[in-house]
C-alpha cells in the first residue's frame, strides 16, 4: 500500500484489498472480488481513483500468474458497465456519474487490458478478454461512443498480427467480442440491461 495516501475509509479498504491480492490465496482474492462486485457505482469510481496506479504496479511486478490474473479480475469489476447506464440516465441520481470521469477511467482500464491480453499466462488473458468486452460495452452503451469501440477492435486486429501462438487466439477472440457492439443493433444490447436495472430497483 502506498504510505503517502491519506487515511480514508476507501484507502483503508484498498490497503486490505491489495494485501489480499498480493497474497495469491484464492479465498482471500475471491473475497475481494466479491466485495468490489457488490459496490455501487460511486464506490467503484472512488476505488478506482485510490487503487488504479498501485494495481497496475502489482501487475507489472508480480511473477505469479495467479496474482496477475487477480489484478485483471479486479480490473474487470472496476469497469462501470450497466451501473453507468442507470446512473448517467437517471435524472434523480444521488452519486456523481459524470461521463467525463467514466470515460477517463474506462480509457485507463482499456489500456491495462490491452497489455494483459498478451500476458504469458492464459488465465490472465481470459480475464483481460472479459475486461475488454466490458470496456466495449461501456463505450458503446453508456458513453454512446461507437468510434472508440471501432478503434479498440482495430487495435486488437493489429495486435493479433504480432503473435502466432495462443496469445493470437485470445486477441482475436477479444476482437470478436468487441466487434459485437458494432454489429448488433443497440436496442438488442441495451434492453436486457435496462430490464436488469429495473429489477434491481
Amino acid at each position: 500500500m502506498d504510505e503517502s495516501l491519506p487515511a480514508t475509509p476507501m484507502n483503508d479498504r484498498w490497503a486490505a484489498f491489495a494485501t489480499a491480492i498480493e497474497s495469491g490465496e484464492p479465498d482471500r482474492v475471491n473475497g475481494v472480488i466479491d466485495e468490489v462486485e457488490a459496490m455501487d457505482l460511486g464506490e467503484r469510481l472512488d476505488l478506482f481513483d485510490v487503487c488504479f496506479e498501485e494495481l497496475t504496479e502489482i501487475y507489472g511486478t508480480a511473477e505469479d500468474g495467479y496474482v496477475r490474473q487477480s489484478v485483471a479480475r479486479l480490473g474487470e469489476r472496476l469497469v462501470p458497465t450497466i451501473a453507468t447506464v442507470a446512473a448517467i440516465e437517471n435524472p434523480d441520481r444521488t452519486i456523481d456519474a459524470d461521463a467525463a470521469v467514466v470515460r477517463d477511467q474506462t480509457d485507463a482500464l482499456c489500456g491495462f487490458f490491452l497489455t494483459a491480453i498478451t500476458d504469458d499466462d492464459g488465465r490472465v488473458r481470459q480475464s483481460a478478454k472479459r475486461g475488454l468486452e466490458h470496456t466495449a460495452r461501456t463505450y458503446g452503451i453508456a458513453l454512446e461512443d461507437e468510434e472508440s469501440v471501432a478503434a479498440l477492435a482495430d487495435e486488437l486486429e493489429r495486435m493479433a498480427t504480432e503473435h502466432s501462438d495462443s496469445r493470437r487466439e485470445h486477441v482475436l477472440e477479444a476482437r470478436a467480442n468487441v466487434e459485437y457492439f458494432l454489429e448488433v443493433p443497440l436496442g438488442r444490447v441495451v434492453e436486457p440491461f435496462e430490464a436488469r436495472v429495473e429489477e434491481s430497483r
